[in-house]
């Protein structure tokens, strides 16, 4: 199993611009990388990574005697990288898609990054050793015993992280909070409430882009008035970059407090395929959509339920789950998105929209469970194939933030 751990690096000025020039050399690269590639296809030749990384590497030493001051990873994955991307565009074109050519890499526009060999890397405690640099300070220690695969370095909104696949041996590793307990819950997702629980419990959405609006559309408007290029610009730039930053991790916080308590107290979670690209179309809605990240959250509870010994129901798209009732199962199919309480006309029972839709789902998936230990499937180790929610194509690589 490969698992993702993405790490805030503390690194005091020096080692901040020694990072800088790593950067500064992977984006070098691959732009000479690209131009080479242009050349070999113009010139009728069959260009690939690998030949223009052997060019790179015998002419290093005399044309840009800088790049042997850095780790020698950092050039080999650049060309990678560039070959990843042209694999991608030809397969887009293959297929019928919008192809995305390569293009050059700008210092003032990409986002600064350069990749290194996991193996190069060592791990101690809150430290980590990068070749040529030695012990840079994090903010919180590897999580993972095992193999690290790769390892890439990223600058946003001023800060260093390190993002890392570890492949571990779930032979020997285990998540270390399991589910212990067999309970089945419906879990409907929502703009005011992100989650609506069948057992009765509402998770309020953070709002964290409505709740920083007025100062981001301030800053927005004092970085129009600047200078482009200037001092201040830059200076108004980096906080706008910063805001971003705090409205992503609020969510984030949120998202991930919420789902992994789903699957640590529930055996079996219900929720429903949302289209949510469908809903962003309203023009009403869409902001609150994307503020509420209902996608993330079915996200992070499909790779996490496995982990822990529970599993993921999705329901079907189209499942009338907010118009059934879930007392006698009559579909009341005039009801309105504005309707927020509703009563049955078969049964008389009066329901909140939002947990009348959570316990549809929690009858739903206790019917999974009840086949699933039909077939033996019960138990402590208990996995099922679920439909990767949103449209998500299924991976197993896990992430953690």
């Amino acid at each position: 199993m490969i698992l993702a751990h993405r790490i805030r690096l503390d690194p005091n000025n020096v080692q901040a611009s020694w990072l800088e020039r790593c950067a500064g050399t992977a984006r070098f690269t691959f732009n000479w990388g690209l131009a080479r590639w242009q050349e070999q296809h113009a010139a009728g030749e069959k260009p690939s990574w690998q030949k223009i990384n052997g060019e790179l590497n015998s002419v290093k030493s005399v044309e840009f005697p800088w790049m042997t001051e850095l780790p020698w990873a950092i050039t080999n994955k650049a060309l990678s990288d560039l070959g990843a991307a042209f694999t991608n565009f030809f397969h887009r074109v293959k297929f019928g898609q919008k192809p995305g050519y390569p293009r050059f890499k700008s210092r003032k526009r990409s986002t600064p990054s350069f990749a290194i060999e996991g193996r190069a890397l060592h791990f101690d405690g809150k430290k980590i050793k990068i070749p040529k640099l030695g012990w840079v300070r994090t903010r919180e220690a590897l999580r993972f015993p095992g193999k690290v695969l790769s390892a890439r370095f990223t600058k946003r909104a001023g800060y260093w992280y390190v993002s890392l696949q570890v492949e571990v041996d779930e032979s020997r590793w285990s998540y270390p909070h399991r589910c212990e307990t067999q309970a089945v819950v419906g879990v409907d997702l929502g703009i005011v409430d992100l989650a609506v629980l069948s057992t009765g419990e509402r998770i309020e959405a953070p709002r964290a882009l409505r709740a920083h609006e007025t100062k981001l559309r301030r800053l927005n408007k004092e970085l129009s008035r600047r200078t482009r290029g200037g001092k201040n610009w830059h200076k108004t730039k980096a906080q706008i970059q910063r805001l971003h930053e705090r409205i992503a991790n609020i969510r984030r916080d949120v998202t991930h407090k919420l789902t992994t308590s789903l699957v640590k107290r529930f055996r079996w979670i219900g929720i429903e395929d949302l289209n949510v690209v469908g809903m962003t179309k309203n023009r009403r809605l869409a902001k609150s959509v994307m503020d509420a990240a209902m996608s993330e959250v079915s996200r992070q509870l499909a790779y996490k339920a496995p982990l822990v010994g529970s599993a993921v129901v999705v329901a079907d798209r189209w499942y009338p789950s907010s118009k059934t009732c879930s007392g006698c199962g009559v579909v009341y199919a005039d009801l309105s998105l504005g309707e927020r309480r509703w009563t049955c006309d078969a049964c008389g029972a009066e329901h909140d929209r939002d947990k009348n839709a959570a316990e549809n789902l929690r009858a739903m998936a206790a019917a999974q469970a009840v086949t699933a230990c039909c077939h033996g499937s019960a138990g402590a180790d208990l996995r099922i194939d679920v439909k990767p929610p949103l449209g998500q194509e299924s991976s197993n690589v896990v992430s953690f933030g």
